[in-house]
């Protein structure tokens, strides 16, 4: 259980206490690929292993993952400030705030990084978890809540500020997008906790019961209960593109269609000075 220093390796602990040897990255040779075959206490192979990167790589990982994370934790403060500040212009002004759904987009995209990549994330993050679930539906759960919650739904903010300058105002679909908002935040949590969680969970109870090579087989995949998870995810996706995607597209083709006529407006030639003449 000791290293080559005496020191108590826990790794070694665990692997020993689950009836396996625990081979040291630093041990396989050059050639040897990332995935190898090791043997339990009963001679019979174990058909994958998961060799964890280098301790500093993976520390450095993880700090620059979480740092991440708070700068768009505090997007999420400034965007709320940002919708104070819109209604205190529409209280004084007749003039509605024009970037209303944009910047509510701005805050889906806090409560999708507190959610998708930072529960989803510190979920499957802790080493003995990532052992069992890498590559099962625990982390698909965790990709798509991050990448479309966070950087989707930070992509579609920005360009409805910037498409909202280019159509004109009796043209503009306030209502297209207000649905687009709430159908792709719907239908993203729908995916989510309807199908890739629960799946996720199945898997992970799998690989730790019966093994990795069974959690992903076909036969566990194909099974009653899994089909019926995947399917369940299908509203999700009708409500997301439907609800979601097309009202986009709407506008972004009001923005090609009846986009705002530029105007050049000539400056006008100051006079930096006067000459005086006396009479």
């Amino acid at each position: 259980m000791c290293d080559e220093y005496g020191e108590f390796d826990l790794r070694e602990f665990i692997a020993s206490s689950c009836g396996l040897h625990w081979i040291r990255p630093a041990l396989l040779s050059t050639t040897d690929s990332a995935f190898c075959h090791i043997h339990d206490s009963t001679s019979s192979p174990v058909r994958v292993i998961f060799i964890e990167p280098p301790c500093p790589a993976a520390r450095w990982g993880f700090c620059v993952n979480e740092e991440i994370g708070c700068a768009l934790t505090f997007l999420t403060v400034e965007a709320w400030s940002f919708l104070q500040l819109g209604a205190q212009q529409q209280a004084k002004s007749r003039t509605p705030f024009p970037h209303y759904w944009a910047v509510m987009f701005l805050v889906s995209v806090g409560f999708w990084n507190f959610l998708g990549a930072g529960v989803f994330g510190f979920l499957i993050n802790l080493p003995v978890v990532s052992y069992y679930e890498i590559g099962t539906a625990l982390t698909l759960n965790h990709g798509h809540a991050a990448m479309m919650g966070v950087y989707g739904m930070l992509a579609v903010g920005l360009a409805l500020f910037c498409i909202r300058y280019l159509i004109p105002e009796q043209r503009w679909s306030d209502r297209a997008a207000k649905v687009s908002f709430w159908s792709l935040n719907v239908g993203l949590a729908w995916m989510v906790f309807a199908t890739l969680f629960p799946l996720g969970l199945l898997q992970l109870y799998e690989s730790v019961n019966h093994g990795y090579f069974e959690a992903r087989s076909l036969k566990f995949m194909t099974n009653g209960t899994n089909a019926f998870l995947e399917w369940l995810r299908l509203p999700g996706d009708v409500v997301f593109i439907a609800g979601g995607v097309l009202p986009v597209l709407y506008l972004c083709w009001l923005a090609i269609r009846h986009t705002v006529p530029t105007s050049t407006v000539e400056p006008q030639d100051a006079v930096l000075f006067a000459e005086l003449s006396e009479s």
